[in-house]
């Protein structure tokens, strides 16, 4: 008697956990997302990256990052998406020789105005008085975090901020984490998709805090094949809501057409 009910408890374990993984699948399917442009990535994450949410994307320098955003802005671009990028290191021209050296048209979207690229400390410079002899821009501590979001207009689909880490410099623990937990929120509010590209020494003395307020992950590493003694690149999706994702590191390249995900390592 006490084998049966049991059975039938263990059975009752198992009908209800496989109803919630249905349930949580089935939700999950109906998550409208943007497709990264990586075919392997998009698959690992059920389609692409969930709509209107905050997407952190770190690693060290040469890791990926930044090719990762530009593929990222010419699929929604091709998608017909209004884009934006707020870059904060690399000037505009750089970035539309670095796309279009993948073949990605960034010209031409600037041109049908599906994209705008915008040079944040370039233009903040713009604002400073006539006595200063600064040759970038503004000091990194002048610049305000929650600020970006009026960079942001209306109309926009997403937005790609490579890289949010320079303006870390200087605030303390707590400061940042507010005002980017507050930057994060005002774009969710106008429904807009955010990649923030932040870099891994900035990431470390931040402890790791931004990790918290985004809806996903999404960290590039660089490391040596034991095998082989050359370095290798991966990619490593820790959270993703409402995703059903692996912890696998997969194994990416960098060709003349962008990011190829060659799968799990061994």
């Amino acid at each position: 008697m006490h084998v049966v009910l049991l059975i039938r408890r263990i059975g009752n374990v198992f009908y209800y956990c496989y109803k919630l993984f249905i349930e949580t699948s089935y939700l999950n399917s109906l998550m409208e997302r943007i497709p990264t442009g990586i075919a392997k990535l998009d698959q690992e994450l059920e389609g692409g990256l969930p709509i209107n949410k905050g997407i952190l994307v770190t690693g060290t320098a040469g890791s990926g990052k930044t090719i990762f955003g530009l593929h990222v802005i010419n699929r929604a671009c091709e998608d017909g998406k209004n884009c934006l990028i707020l870059a904060t290191e690399e000037t505009k021209e750089d970035i539309i020789a670095e796309a279009e050296n993948f073949g990605f048209a960034f010209s031409h979207y600037l041109e049908e105005e599906l994209l705008t690229i915008t040079k944040v400390l370039e233009m903040r410079s713009k604002t400073t008085t006539a006595s200063s002899h600064l040759t970038s821009g503004l000091s990194i501590r002048e610049i305000d975090i929650i600020g970006l979001a009026d960079l942001v207009p209306e109309n926009v689909d997403l937005v790609l901020i490579d890289n949010i880490g320079v303006f870390a410099l200087g605030m303390s623990l707590g400061d940042f984490r507010d005002q980017f937990d507050t930057l994060n929120l005002l774009l969710s509010e106008k429904s807009v998709t955010a990649i923030y590209v932040l870099d891994q020494a900035t990431h470390e003395l931040t402890n790791y805090v931004a990790d918290y307020s985004t809806y996903g992950c999404i960290k590039f590493l660089v490391k040596e094949n034991p095998y082989t003694s050359k370095m290798e690149r991966f990619i490593f999706i820790p959270k993703m809501r409402g995703t059903n994702i692996s912890l696998d590191l997969n194994k990416f390249v960098i060709t003349p057409e962008g990011m190829r995900v060659i799968g799990p390592t061994e």
